[in-house]
């Protein structure tokens, strides 16, 4: 998601790069987790709830 490495552009990247496949209405969409370090623990909560049943 950051060819540097840098959470704050992977971050961004991964959560546009989510809305527009959203946008395709997959049945499913699959997404490892990062370490829980930093900004990381944000964006797998992140992850965490919107994968949760609706």
């Amino acid at each position: 998601m950051s060819l540097t490495g840098d959470l704050d552009e992977a971050a961004a990247n991964l959560f546009g790069y989510l809305r527009a496949l959203d946008a395709k209405s997959p049945r499913a969409i699959a997404v490892m987790t990062i370490p829980e370090e930093g900004l990381g623990e944000a964006i797998n909560d992140r992850l965490r709830r919107a994968a949760a049943a609706r």
